[in-house]
Formats: C-alpha cells, sequence, structure tokens
C-alpha cells in the first residue's frame, strides 16, 4: 500500500500497486509523483522506486491517449483504500488469539506452579500478572477499536517469552509467533494507518 503527495501538497491513499497503475493511465500521476509505502518514509518519486518502475514503463509503452476518469477521489479507488485500510490482517487476528490463548495458559501454569509448589515455586507471581494483563489486552484487540490493544502488543509477546522461568513452554512458543508477525509489513502498516486515524 502506497500514499501519493500531489502538487498542492494532498496525501492520498493507501494505494495498492494496481491503483497507482489505473492513476497513471488516467494521467492523474507520472514518474515524477512523489509516493511513499509508511508513513515515516520521506517522499520518492515513483520512477525512482524499484518495485514500482514497472508502472511506468507499461504506461509509457502505451500509445493510447490517457483513460477518461474522475480525479483522486474518485469512489471506486477511495472506497478500496479505505476498506483494504480498516481490514484487519490475518496475522493480527493470530496475535489477538495467540493473546487470549498465553493468558488462559498461563494462569493455569500459575495455578499448577501454587498448588504444586506449597506457593515456593515465586514464579506463580509472574504467571498471574502474566495472565491478567494478556487477557485484557486480547479482549482489547478483539474489540471493535483494538488500537489500544496492540500498541502493547510486543510488551506481552516478550513476557510470554519470559515466562520460561515458570516452565511454560506453550507461552514461550507463542509469544516468539507474535513477534515475528509483529514484524509483517502487513501488520505493521494496519497499526500505522489505526494511528493516524486516530
Amino acid at each position: 500500500m502506497y500514499e501519493f503527495k500531489s502538487e498542492d501538497g494532498k496525501i492520498y491513499g493507501p494505494y495498492e500497486e494496481e491503483q497507482i497503475l489505473e492513476l497513471v493511465n488516467c494521467a492523474s500521476m507520472d514518474g515524477n509523483s512523489l509516493v511513499r509505502k509508511k508513513t515515516n518514509e520521506e517522499w520518492t518519486p515513483l520512477n525512482q522506486i524499484e518495485e514500482l518502475s514497472h508502472i511506468c514503463r507499461q504506461a509509457s509503452e502505451k500509445n493510447s491517449p490517457p483513460k477518461t476518469c474522475n480525479t483522486l477521489n474518485q469512489p471506486s479507488l477511495q472506497s478500496k483504500a479505505i476498506n483494504k485500510q480498516q481490514e484487519k490482517p490475518g496475522k493480527a487476528k493470530a496475535i489477538a488469539i495467540m493473546t487470549l490463548v498465553g493468558g488462559i495458559m498461563s494462569l493455569f501454569t500459575c495455578i499448577g506452579l501454587a498448588l504444586g509448589t506449597m506457593l515456593l515455586w515465586i514464579t506463580w507471581v509472574y504467571s498471574l500478572v502474566l495472565g491478567i494483563m494478556a487477557i485484557i489486552k486480547a479482549k482489547k484487540m478483539l474489540s471493535s477499536d483494538p488500537y489500544e490493544g496492540y500498541t502493547s502488543a510486543k510488551t506481552i509477546a516478550i513476557m510470554q517469552i519470559v515466562s520460561i522461568v515458570s516452565c511454560d513452554i506453550i507461552n514461550m512458543t507463542l509469544g516468539i509467533l507474535s513477534l515475528v508477525f509483529l514484524s509483517d509489513s502487513e501488520v505493521i502498516d494496519w497499526i500505522e494507518n489505526k494511528v493516524k486515524n486516530k
């Protein structure tokens, strides 16, 4: 997904590659148009972005005049972009589920350690704290406004990994998977869009 900055300074998008191609064909964009992939990246001319360079070549190879179409605000492009922006990625959903499962498992680990060691193995306290925090955050991630839950998802994932001190291998595995999914570009873009629209 890419954002486009017009000559008057307005920012449009995010758009997928096929939508950018459509804008180029409509002469709403050209090789000198400024685009960026993430909100913290610098604006770069379209023809200097390697993964989009084929769009400029494809447009230049066409002999037909530009298609007649509306402006950048045309409903078809905007609705597609908005829907894509609001749709929660599958990996983001998986993070929420793994956080919830990890929280429940941590509470079971807490009870098992507390009863099995007569409260002597003090890490049961850590499992209790992790279990409560993970369940609360997972509930927020699964709500209609999940942004707040994902702001601390990395912290919960790290805590799950550290739960190996309680011999909780399941939470350690779930924590590692959550960190991997949180580093996925689609998940990062989705969270950044949530931040921008907050």
